[in-house]
């Protein structure tokens, strides 16, 4: 192992020691800092949030971004042999989703630049991003800066672990390739009532199964089978028991599409939904979206090119479908011709679960992937 990759693993597992969740990144946002402060790049805070940018001046007239993210997740780390010597030393928090990767290897991007004193590379911005993982994310705070308008780039990239792919193997879609992510908060209020005497209340629990039948049907009967879109819903909340029928029940979900179209009527018709259909059982519904991400459209001359340069230098490059996960480089994509593309790290746990446990074998191929591209993917 090089020294760079060394330095870029030992990055790595200081992060993965010391989690923090979204919004709360000072150790992090700070330690990345210093390393790169240390080594001469020009950094910028991004006002009232832990987000920064870190810059330098390249061999070649134009500029590359690089996303990575700081944020951790709240899950508790399942201790297996392979993590014992760098296991989460914050109880219930982790990093789940490889975020620690990432930074990592934007840290490791920026030695190689350095070790070969800028030349063959662009002027490389690096973005640290604050909680990624949260509504509203850190990406909008960044592209309304005046830091990332000084030094504004021509394309954006970002890499995200995969646990789905072997080591070595990456994975790239041109086109359309992540879903929007809006969420729900449908609160039905009614009346209570004694379990034995239900009809002197208005029963909001049935009221609330209700509107979950009936909203299946925005997919499965009014959205054509040829767009994606899923409605999913993942927590139900009350306050009542056994012979209690609660005043109040809180239904939380998720609404993904693939299309802008799509997502605008879906939430028309969900918010119809809830509301006759409370009003049909003698209760009221109160809907709240709260925006999220939009979908991630990945510039296709990008994706040809990163395909071309992978396989190139011995990678496998797989072509991934349509997935119905966010992202707030979404945001990133809109604004710049921009490629996310998929590190394989290993057939390890799901993505967002305690048993996540990347191969740091994949540091090494990430590296020399991103080196690639960064040099070599633009073509004015």
């Amino acid at each position: 192992m090089g020294e760079i990759e060394e330095f870029v693993r030992t990055v790595r597992r200081t992060l993965h020691r010391h989690p923090e969740l979204s919004g709360q990144e000072m150790r992090s946002s700070a330690y990345l800092q210093g390393i790169l402060a240390e080594r001469g790049w020009a950094i910028a805070s991004i006002p009232h949030t832990t987000s920064f940018l870190a810059y330098k001046e390249g061999e070649l007239p134009y500029t590359v971004g690089f996303r990575a993210e700081l944020d951790a997740l709240p899950i508790q780390e399942l201790v297996g042999e392979c993590t014992r010597e760098y296991v989460s030393e914050c109880t219930g928090v982790m990093h789940a989703c490889g975020h620690d990767m990432h930074a990592a290897l934007a840290v490791g991007l920026a030695l190689e630049r350095d070790a070969a004193a800028g030349k063959g590379f662009p002027n490389l911005l690096l973005v640290f991003e604050s909680s990624e993982e949260v509504l509203p994310g850190g990406a909008q705070a960044i592209l309304s800066s005046e830091a990332f308008a000084a030094y504004r780039p021509e394309l954006m990239l970002a890499v995200h672990c995969d646990p789905d792919l072997e080591v070595g193997t990456f994975g790239i879609r041109g086109g359309q390739y992540m879903a929007s992510g809006d969420e729900l908060w449908i609160t039905v209020h009614g009346k209570a009532a004694h379990g034995g005497l239900p009809h002197t209340g208005v029963d909001t629990l049935l009221v609330a199964a209700h509107i979950l039948v009936a909203l299946q049907s925005v997919v499965s009967r009014n959205v054509p089978s040829s767009e994606s879109v899923v409605l999913s819903f993942g927590h139900v909340a009350c306050q009542g028991r056994m012979n209690l029928i609660p005043a109040e029940v809180r239904l939380e979900g998720t609404l993904r599409t693939q299309s802008e179209t799509w997502r605008r009527a879906a939430k028309e018709r969900i918010a119809a939904i809830v509301e006759h259909t409370a009003a049909a059982f003698g209760a009221e519904a109160h809907l709240e979206i709260r925006e999220g991400y939009p979908p991630l459209c990945n510039d296709r001359a990008l994706a040809e090119g990163a395909k071309q340069l992978l396989e190139e230098m011995g990678g496998t490059v797989q072509e991934l479908g349509l997935r119905m996960t966010t992202d707030d480089f979404a945001y990133f994509a809109q604004r710049f011709p921009s490629l996310f593309l998929r590190l394989g790290v290993g057939l390890t746990g799901n993505l967002h679960s305690g048993a996540f446990m990347p191969d740091e074998a994949a540091l090494s191929h990430g590296l020399r992937a991103l080196r690639r591209l960064v040099c070599c993917l633009w073509r004015e």
